[in-house]
C-alpha cells in the first residue's frame, strides 16, 4: 500500500471502524504528554490527538521511551465548540485506562507515532507521582545546544525536531531552521553539513533564487499589481528578483531545503517560497502564506 493509499484509507473509516484498530481490552499506563497535539477530520468525526514521548505500563512497571500518542474521538459539535485540545497539558504526567493500537502494515514514510498510539478509554489520575517519567521530563526539559563553528550557536527545539539558529546571508541575519531525526546525530551532521554548503556558495545560490522566483512569478505579481487601489511601478523580471529578500532557510539532512522570502509587498504581504536541493538545483518558487 502505498502512502496515498494508507492515508485515504484511514480518513475514510467510520468511528466504529477506527476503534477496531485498537485492541479489545484496555490496559493502564501512565503516560507522559510533550510534543503537541492536533486534530483530524475522519469520516463522521474527529480523532483528537496529543503527543507523549514515554509511559509505564502499571501491571509490568516497564517504561517505554519513545514518541507516541493519546487519541479519542469527538463529535462536530464538540470541535465546533472548540478547546478540544485544552483537555490535556503539556510535560504532564496522566494515569489512564487505554487500549492500544493494534499493529497493523503501514507504508514508508509513516511516522513511528502513528503505531505506538493509544486511544483513552477513561482518564484516571493528573499529575500522579512516577519517578521515572520525572526524570524522562527533566532531560527533555534540558537544552540541546550545539555549537558549530560555521553556524554558530543552534538549539534543538525537541517538539519538532529541529534546530535553529541564526546565520549571515548577503550580509543580513536571516533564520536557519535544521530539520532532522533527533534520536540521530548522523542526521544532524548531514543538515549542518548540508547548509554550509549552502552558505560556502550563497552568492550562486541567491542568484539562482531570485532569478527562479523571477520566472515564475513576475506574471502572478503583475496581475496582483494591477488589482491594487493606487498606481504601482510596472514589475518586471529585473525588478521583482532585486525587491525580494531572503528570510529564512530550513535545510534537510538530504540536502533538500525550502527558503523564505520576503516579497516587498509585491503579493500584499504574502511570502515567496523558494524549494530544491543541493544536488538538483532549484526545483519551484511559489507564493504562499
Amino acid at each position: 500500500m502505498d502512502l496515498l493509499k494508507y492515508m485515504r484509507s484511514q480518513n475514510a473509516m467510520t468511528q466504529d471502524e477506527w476503534e477496531r484498530t485498537f485492541e479489545e481490552d484496555a490496559r493502564e499506563i501512565l503516560v507522559l504528554l510533550a510534543g503537541g497535539q492536533g486534530a483530524s477530520k475522519r469520516n463522521g468525526f474527529w480523532e483528537v490527538e496529543h503527543y507523549f514521548i514515554a509511559y509505564v505500563d502499571c501491571q509490568t512497571g516497564a517504561l517505554h521511551a519513545g514518541e507516541g500518542r493519546i487519541v479519542y474521538p469527538v463529535s462536530d459539535e464538540e470541535h465546533d465548540a472548540a478547546g478540544i485540545l485544552d483537555r490535556f497539558g503539556q510535560e504532564t504526567i496522566y494515569r489512564v485506562k487505554a487500549r492500544k493500537k493494534a499493529p497493523q502494515e503501514v507504508p514508508e514514510g509513516v511516522a513511528a507515532s502513528v503505531q505506538n498510539q493509544f486511544l483513552i478509554v477513561e482518564v484516571l489520575e493528573e499529575r500522579p507521582p512516577c519517578l521515572a517519567l520525572e526524570e524522562v521530563l527533566a532531560e527533555y526539559r534540558r537544552p540541546v545546544v550545539v555549537a558549530d563553528e560555521v553556524l554558530g550557536e543552534l538549539t534543538l527545539d525537541k517538539d519538532y525536531d529541529v534546530f535553529e539558529g541564526h546565520v549571515l546571508w548577503q550580509g543580513e541575519q536571516i533564520d536557519v531552521s535544521l530539520e532532522v531525526d533527533a534520536a540521530s546525530e548522523d542526521s544532524w551532521t548531514a543538515a549542518r553539513q548540508a547548509m554550509k554548503a549552502m552558505l560556502a556558495d550563497q552568492d550562486r545560490w541567491d542568484r539562482d533564487m531570485r532569478a527562479s522566483a523571477a520566472r515564475e512569478l513576475t506574471e502572478l505579481a503583475s496581475e496582483w499589481c494591477e488589482s491594487a487601489d493606487e498606481d504601482v511601478p510596472e514589475i518586471t523580471e529585473e525588478s521583482f528578483a532585486w525587491r525580494l529578500g531572503l528570510t529564512s532557510i530550513a535545510m534537510d539532512p538530504d540536502a533538500s531545503f525550502s527558503a523564505y522570502v520576503d516579497d516587498d509587498d509585491m503579493f500584499f504581504g504574502h511570502c515567496v517560497v523558494v524549494c530544491g536541493s543541493l544536488a538538483d538545483g532549484v526545483a519551484s518558487a511559489e507564493m504562499a502564506g
